[in-house]
């Protein structure tokens, strides 16, 4: 994977694992300009509203049906929501207040 184009200075210097921490809801800080970033907060409150869902509707199913192939599926589904979070884009910040 190549490096993503910072939003401040659009110069290529944010990582892959840099992209992956914005989302985990982590700031993101870029090496040449030192411009703060973020993943975009609306995307990621619904992909969070989906990892919820994956949660609690195939853990209910696991226990309820008592079927390890609920456990699976929702094992399969939090990992292709955590590897799409890569491709939610980054939104710029405000400078830090000293």
């Amino acid at each position: 994977m190549q490096k993503l184009e910072c939003p401040h200075c659009h110069e290529e210097m944010i990582t892959p694992k840099q992209q992956l921490q914005a989302g985990l809801w982590l700031n993101v800080i870029c090496r040449a300009c030192k411009g703060r970033m973020c993943a975009q907060p609306i995307v990621m409150a619904i992909v969070y509203f989906f990892h919820m869902w994956n949660v609690i509707f195939f853990g209910f199913m696991t226990i309820y049906e008592k079927s390890l192939g609920y456990f699976i599926t929702m094992i399969i589904f939090w990992a292709l929501l955590t590897w799409g979070a890569y491709y939610i884009p980054l939104s710029p910040m405000r400078p830090a207040k000293k």
